[in-house]
């Protein structure tokens, strides 16, 4: 496996490849997509960041249930030299008030989200003691509809010192934390895991985890890709849904490489 110094240089070393990349919402809605063809969206996408006055170092609040979306914003927070922060969509007020504290932990913010979701943490802060305190601008509400995809946005060389996401806590209890991953600390992990496994550009991949999750972005997004490898991300809540249809999607596609915390094997065998 080649070294790579940054994320950028991970999804630029794949652009000329066959490798094909599937976001699963059902059984028969799927989106299927090259990683050139998730760059040029990505690249659209950081326009519209760029145009509403993102730029190197601030960061973007990616909350959306699309898995697709989430990618393309994503990848465009990375090659504008952003700092993507991934943070679950969840169905409390736990969860939205847990979105809120980080929002307020961050420099310059601006939120990914689609305007449902919008509405809803407003709703959420009007009624509560909550703030949105920096995203009170409406400039700072960024929704994938409101995307110009005609448009290219401007490439930023990111350092390998320099920060490429935060990874927040998976629990919605107490005071999130944030850990600050910079592109070496990722690209070092992304070859470990690699090389350690054995992974090859032979192999396919398919996961259910969110993209919000550590194992489901470095291991089954980046590390998959890094590797040449096609994967599929199945969204959670079919998962959740369908348990079956996990092993029915890996039978299909000859998927070679699976993983699952042990609650999800507990949820499949139980089905």
């Amino acid at each position: 496996m080649p070294s790579f110094k940054t994320l950028t240089d991970v999804l630029n070393s794949q652009l000329s490849s066959d490798l094909r990349i599937e976001c699963i919402q059902g059984q028969d809605n799927v989106n299927t997509f090259t990683p050139a063809q998730l760059k040029a969206k990505a690249s659209s996408v950081l326009a519209t960041l760029q145009a509403r006055g993102m730029s190197a170092g601030d960061e973007l609040v990616i909350h959306t249930q699309s898995n697709e979306d989430f990618i393309v914003a994503f990848w465009a927070a990375v090659l504008g030299g952003m700092v993507p922060v991934p943070v679950a969509v969840g169905i409390s007020d736990d969860h939205r008030s847990k979105l809120l504290r980080i929002v307020e932990q961050l420099n310059n913010p601006r939120l990914y989200t689609t305007k449902d979701l919008s509405q809803r943490l407003h709703d959420f802060a009007s009624k509560s003691d909550a703030t949105l305190a920096v995203l009170e601008e409406s400039s700072r509400w960024i929704a994938p509809d409101d995307c110009d995809y005609s448009s290219v946005g401007r490439q930023y060389e990111s350092s390998e010192d320099q920060l490429a996401f935060i990874q927040y806590s998976s629990g919605s209890t107490g005071n999130p934390k944030g850990v600050c991953l910079t592109h070496k600390n990722v690209t070092t992990n992304i070859r470990a895991i690699v090389e350690g496994a054995q992974w090859t550009s032979n192999d396919r991949a398919l996961s259910w985890m969110p993209l919000t999750h550590d194992m489901g972005l470095i291991g089954f997004h980046l590390g998959v890709l890094a590797a040449g490898m096609s994967h599929a991300i199945m969204d959670t809540s079919l998962f959740v849904r369908r348990p079956k249809l996990w092993m029915e999607l890996a039978a299909e596609r000859h998927t070679s490489i699976l993983c699952s915390p042990n609650f999800g094997y507990q949820h499949f065998l139980k089905a």
